[in-house]
């Protein structure tokens, strides 16, 4: 079994879900072209593109708003 830290494990185990499941999208701050402030999600904006990984701006409540919205409609933000 490979060795993983924390950021790789989740980083994976994004990549997987995000195969496995076109529903499946990320958004927040910054995680798209940087791949968040801890490289969460590096590599997921190239392989997923901008429909799935959505860079938000700096506003919690819009993020949350956004969410619920996404999830209403059958989406797994």
């Amino acid at each position: 079994m490979a060795k993983l830290n924390m950021v790789q494990a989740l980083n994976l185990a994004l990549h997987q879900e995000m195969k496995k499941d076109d529903s499946v999208l990320v958004l927040g701050q910054d995680v798209g072209v940087d791949g968040g402030v801890f490289r969460v999600t590096e590599g997921l904006l190239d392989e997923f593109g901008e429909e799935r990984v959505i860079d938000t701006p700096l506003a919690e409540a819009g993020i949350v708003g956004m969410a619920i919205g996404m999830a209403v409609y059958g989406l797994k933000p």
